[in-house]
């Protein structure tokens, strides 16, 4: 509902802005429905407007005190441009998600090899920088994922849980945002979902000691322990995709 009401902000903004003249909502009702952009009524159109000019975003302009409409203030102008920057980012993950989507096998094999290299030097970083609330909360993760390996429950979302707070505990908010978009997508199919929470239980140190290694601010050591983790994952994906078992559900 956030993101709808952000969409029809921008567009009524937008349209104002590229009128380059005072408009009302009549005009608005008229240009949206023309382009097929909306199919809002005046009525509405007009309580966006007056709770625009409320926040500051619209000015109204008058002559022989009669309105003429609203035009963009500086105040608006500058919250337009907040809302373009926030579209092009929704824009770029939804591009990438559907990468992930198309062609499984081979997407999620690149996906693999994005984060070789990317989360070796994460975890690097996050040896030298985690505080001890990031060590607390890494903690937390392998003690909670080995109560779930010995009562056989599947560990996938902790595993991803880990490596964002990884990401988190290097102090850098774009390492963090990208890890969360890399695995915001958890559309795997039943066979790779096993493949993956075997990887875990083939290996159930692998977070262990990445965490030690975190732990006792080793950086090359956090470095190597990540390259072989996601290595190991890659082969296993390779392997399956030998088998034709890689398949979008």
């Amino acid at each position: 509902m956030k993101e709808k009401n952000a969409e029809m902000e921008y567009i009524l903004l937008r349209t104002v802005a590229d009128a380059g003249i005072p408009v009302g909502a009549g005009y608005l009702a008229d240009t949206l429905q023309s382009t097929g952009k909306s199919t809002l009524s005046e009525a509405t159109i007009g309580r966006y407007l007056r709770q625009f000019e409320q926040r500051g975003y619209l000015k109204s302009e008058k002559y022989d005190g009669r309105s003429r409409g609203r035009a963009m203030s500086e105040a608006g102008l500058a919250y337009l441009r907040e809302l373009e920057v926030s579209r092009q980012q929704a824009q770029m993950v939804q591009t990438t998600l559907e990468l992930f989507n198309n062609s499984f096998g081979v997407q999620l094999k690149n996906v693999l090899a994005a984060r070789q290299i990317i989360e070796p030097e994460t975890a690097a970083l996050a040896a030298a920088n985690a505080t001890s609330e990031d060590i607390a909360r890494l903690r937390q993760i392998v003690d909670e994922t080995a109560q779930l390996k010995s009562h056989g429950k599947s560990m996938a979302a902790k595993d991803a849980i880990f490596h964002i707070e990884v990401a988190r505990a290097t102090g850098n908010p774009v390492l963090e945002a990208v890890m969360r978009m890399i695995r915001a997508d958890r559309d795997y199919s039943p066979e790779l979902e096993r493949m993956i929470n075997a990887s875990s239980v083939n290996n159930p140190s692998d977070h262990l000691n990445i965490f030690l290694a975190i732990e006792e601010r080793k950086p090359d050591k956090a470095r190597r322990i990540m390259k072989q983790h996601i290595h190991k994952l890659i082969v296993k994906v390779e392997g399956y995709e030998k088998k034709g078992k890689v398949e979008k559900p």
